[in-house]
């Protein structure tokens, strides 16, 4: 289909057409969430969203990409809430502690503050193919984002596997217990849930530097020796 591109009313084509794009995915955020996918049609869609059915395809070849389009939205926003906590706990000169207290309180908060957002990251997904595919690399996402930034902290000189198995390990596990709390299976506050879910990421990072720190060791006692030999 081709695209507009003349301005109107002072707007650009593409200021319009990406107005239009987040109408449809806020809409379908709105309706999925009350009703699920398998309920969903571009007919009624397009009508609660009041747009045309031709405005739905100059974004979307189906409703199984809308669905993809709304797991990355929502998964870039609670990436942003998490980076933003991470980048003010560090000017504020929180500790490795207080750091992920700082960061999971405002994550985790995100998420609760409307669980539909973690029902349709987490449980719902599985409603819709493409999205429970984005679902899983969502998680592989959290996970390098979270690898990543554990480098940077802990001034490792080179990215160790442990810190991606660590990585996966804290980000998959934090969904479940996330996603049971909403659920009502853990008898626990908020408040309580992030301070546990904090000391867990902190023994298992430190954990993961101790663990590096040993294999480091070994490789270059075994290097010694080799030298030695020859």
């Amino acid at each position: 289909m081709s695209q507009p591109t003349r301005p109107f009313l002072g707007e650009s084509a593409e200021s319009r057409i990406s107005s239009r794009r987040q109408t449809l995915l806020d809409t379908a955020f709105e309706m999925a969430a009350e009703s699920g996918w398998k309920g969903l049609s571009i007919h009624q869609l397009c009508q609660e969203a009041g747009l045309n059915k031709r405005y739905f395809y100059e974004s979307f070849a189906d409703l199984d990409e809308l669905g993809a389009a709304l797991i990355d939205d929502l998964a870039e926003q609670l990436i942003t809430a998490g980076q933003a906590a991470v980048q003010s706990g560090l000017q504020q000169g929180f500790d490795t502690m207080a750091l992920a207290r700082h960061a999971l309180k405002h994550s985790i908060g995100w998420l609760v503050d409307d669980p539909r957002r973690a029902r349709l990251l987490f449980s719902m997904a599985s409603d819709n193919p493409r999205a429970l595919q984005h679902r899983q690399d969502v998680i592989r996402r959290f996970a390098r984002t979270l690898s990543a930034f554990s480098i940077e902290y802990h001034q490792a000189d080179e990215p160790h596997v442990i810190a991606k198995v660590g990585s996966a390990l804290l980000i998959g596990g934090t969904i479940e217990i996330i996603v049971s709390w909403l659920d009502g299976q853990l008898d626990v506050s908020l408040d309580d849930l992030v301070e546990d879910v904090a000391n867990f990421w902190v023994a298992v990072g430190n954990s993961a530097i101790d663990l590096t720190k040993r294999r480091l060791e070994k490789k270059a006692n075994e290097k010694g020796q080799k030298k030695k030999k020859g």
